[in-house]
Order: structure tokens, then C-alpha cells, then sequence
């Protein structure tokens, strides 16, 4: 293949450059807007061969295996212009679907660092190879040997050597592993995923080096092997029981600014409806200041909130439900008892959660969405049932990456 120029024109949804080539659109891994480039191209794909010139916004990135690793898509660019781009992602998105709002500045929500990874575990093809532990090359089933990483907490810097030690121990299954550690107020919480069941001898090896590396808790598939110390985390003070592998706010900044957000919007309500609560981040919070009805559909969530209700008495009325709000969301009639509600959906969004508050007298909703365009699709639903779209916030707690959050307030 011959080797080929362009002059990227902009910025894509994932983080790749974009140019044109012979009147055909290109994009180009790791190249930025305004540079020239020297590609091979391979239909709408680039494979970058040289920066001819490069922009002004270009940095050394602060991790030895960018453009190796996938986890990051643009280390190589300026903060404030990485900034600029999901706030752009998110306009877009609105545009798209014909949703007129205020878009704010981008707000900063990586803080300390991500405080859960999930590590892939592979095995040498060759005997005396080494046992690898790390994260897959971008669009690649190729793994990058992880000895760390700078976009975690502190406390996960062991993980990937806990991570190889689960593997050697269970080398002779030769099955790939996926190892996810959380770092918690008790400590470390590991989940092996992959290996399938173990006979004792395997559960009980396991067990030592959890008490060897003085893990919090050891689980193989959410079932407990070991549980040293309750895995718990703390919400301004309140205490949450920490369920295995459920959905966690990548990181602790961005849980405390998306629960301050809804905290603020929420107040005076009487009777809050809290849809996709997890393990209960913004429902423990909201009992302070008034009535709340919890719902997810993760049952294992449900009952650690149920526990965590237990351990932190004196609050507003909270009652916590197991319900699939895809499937079954709350129907106008049952959303009648709630002067607001508060939605988190996972990335595919709530389209039908969404129609039936827009059918419904609720008279305030805040969003919070980890998908721009399932938040458009999804305010789009709420505007034509005639609800107002107030300023958006996007929120950025996957630094370098292309995800953004979002978080809004609809009102009648």
C-alpha cells in the first residue's frame, strides 16, 4: 500500500483524527486536528505512518505504552482542547436529535483516579513463557503487559501482580481470565471471572494468596471465597456495602460531583423516585432531605443497599426494590406519588422509562448519562412530552478517553 497525506479537519467520536483523502473520509488513530499526516489508508481506516506538521496542541503523552495500550485514545492532546471536545461530543448528540440546550464548560471529574480495573489474564503459547496480565491493544485481541498504570488510584498499584499470581495459580485450566479489583475503604475487593467452577484444591490456593496479600474480599463469579473485611465505601459520611462487580462511578470525584448536582436540584422534594440506583450512591444522600424509592434492576445491588440502609439509620424513608426498568419500567399511574425523579440509566439509556415520565405529572427529573446520544434520544422523548431542558453538564472522569458523562434537570 502507498503511503498518502492528509490534513486532519477534525476530531471523531472515539478520538480519531479526521481528514479527507480523494474526496474519501479518513480516520487516523492518534493524529489531531490541523496536523498533516502521512497515512496508509485501508478504506475509511488510517494507519499513521509520520506527523509531517504537527498542531500546537500536541503534548507528550504521560504513559509509555499510548498507542500501544487501548484504554486511551488521546494522551497526546492539550487538556483544555480534550475539554472542548466532549463538550462538543455532546452538543452534537443534542443537535442530532433536534434538542435546543445550554451546553456548559466541561467539568474535571478524574480526581485521585479510577479506583476499579479489570485486567485481562493470558497464558505463554511457549513453555517457560511468562503469564500476562494487562489491557488489550486498541482493536486488537493482543494483550499489553501491564505493570501499571497512571490513571488509577494509588491503591490498585498492586493489581496487575495480583492479577498474574490468580493466573499462575490457575495455569493449568488455560482459560482466560479476566481479574476486576476495586479499591475500597476496606481494602482491595478482587473478582475472578472466566476460570468457570474450581475443584477445592484451586479454591483453597486461592484463598491463601488472598490472606497473603491481605485482600478485603476474594469472589470467583460474585461467589465469596474469602471475605476478610466487608468491602465498604463512604458517601459523605454515610456507610455503603460494596456488592461484588456491581457498577461503580469510575471514580470517587465524579460520584461526589454527580450526587452534589442532584442533591442540589432535588431539594424540597418530598418524594423522590431514585431509577437505575445501583448500589445507591444518590439514594443514601437524598434520605437526608426526604422520601426516596430506590429501583435497579441488579438484584445483588438491591440487597447490598438494603444493607447499607440497615447500617445508617435516622434518615428520611428509603426503600429499595428490585425491578427491571427495561422490561417494567414505572408507569405514569405509578409515578404518581413522586414530586421528582432522579434516572441513571446504563449506556443504552431509558427510552422507556423516559416515555412514560413524559406521560406522566412529574414535575422535575435530573439525568445523569454516561451516553450523549442515548441522553439526546431520551431528552428528545422528555421536551415532546413537555418537559424544559435546562444547561448540561459534561463531565469527564475517563480522562483521555472518549467517554463523556452527562448531567442535566428537565422541568415542567
Amino acid at each position: 500500500m502507498k503511503a498518502e497525506i492528509v490534513t486532519l479537519a477534525g476530531m471523531g467520536a472515539r478520538g480519531d483524527g479526521i481528514g479527507t483523502v480523494e474526496g474519501a473520509r479518513v480516520h487516523v488513530p492518534f493524529a489531531l486536528p490541523g496536523e498533516t499526516a502521512r497515512i496508509v489508508r485501508e478504506g475509511e481506516r488510517g494507519t499513521l505512518i509520520e506527523i509531517v506538521e504537527a498542531s500546537p496542541d500536541r503534548v507528550a503523552p504521560p504513559c509509555p505504552l499510548f498507542a500501544r495500550c487501548g484504554g486511551c485514545a488521546v494522551q497526546h492532546w492539550a487538556g483544555p482542547r480534550i475539554a472542548e471536545w466532549k463538550r462538543e461530543r455532546v452538543a452534537t448528540a443534542l443537535r442530532r436529535a433536534k434538542v435546543e440546550a445550554d451546553i456548559l464548560p466541561t467539568r474535571d471529574a478524574h480526581g485521585a483516579g479510577r479506583r476499579r480495573v479489570t485486567l485481562h489474564v493470558r497464558y505463554p503459547k511457549m513453555p517457560g513463557g511468562r503469564i500476562e496480565a494487562g489491557f488489550m491493544q486498541a482493536r486488537s485481541h493482543a494483550l499489553v503487559y501491564l505493570e501499571g498504570c497512571p490513571l488509577l488510584v494509588p491503591a490498585l498499584a498492586p493489581a496487575p501482580d495480583i492479577a498474574r499470581a490468580i493466573g499462575h495459580i490457575l495455569r493449568g485450566l488455560a482459560k482466560p481470565l479476566d481479574v476486576q479489583v476495586t479499591a475500597t475503604d476496606s481494602g482491595l475487593d478482587c473478582d475472578i471471572r472466566g476460570s468457570g467452577p474450581l475443584v477445592d484444591g484451586l479454591r483453597q490456593k486461592l484463598i491463601a494468596l488472598a490472606r497473603e496479600r491481605d485482600l478485603a474480599r476474594l469472589t470467583l463469579h460474585g461467589e465469596r471465597l474469602i471475605e476478610a473485611r466487608m468491602p465498604v465505601l463512604q458517601f459523605d459520611g454515610l456507610t455503603a456495602v460494596l456488592p461484588a462487580g456491581s457498577f461503580l462511578q469510575a471514580t470517587a470525584a465524579a460520584e461526589a460531583m454527580l450526587a452534589g448536582f442532584a442533591l442540589e436540584a432535588l431539594q424540597g422534594a418530598k418524594h423522590v423516585a431514585d431509577l437505575f440506583c445501583g448500589l445507591g450512591p444518590f439514594a443514601l444522600r437524598l434520605a437526608r432531605q426526604g422520601k426516596v424509592s430506590a429501583m435497579d434492576s441488579d438484584k445483588g445491588a438491591i440487597e447490598a443497599l438494603n444493607r447499607s440502609i440497615r447500617a445508617n439509620p435516622g434518615g428520611k424513608p428509603l426503600v429499595a426494590e428490585a425491578r427491571d426498568l427495561f422490561r417494567r419500567p414505572l408507569f405514569a399511574p405509578d409515578l404518581k406519588p413522586f414530586d421528582a425523579v432522579l434516572m441513571d440509566p446504563p449506556r443504552q439509556g431509558a427510552e422507556a422509562q423516559a416515555r412514560e415520565i413524559a406521560k406522566s405529572k412529574v414535575a422535575k427529573l435530573v439525568s445523569i448519562s454516561c451516553d450523549p446520544e442515548s441522553f439526546a434520544r431520551d431528552a428528545r422523548i422528555l421536551v415532546d412530552g413537555g418537559f424544559r431542558l435546562g444547561p448540561v453538564t459534561p463531565v469527564d472522569q475517563f480522562r483521555y478517553s472518549a467517554h463523556v458523562e452527562v448531567m442535566a434537570v428537565f422541568t415542567r
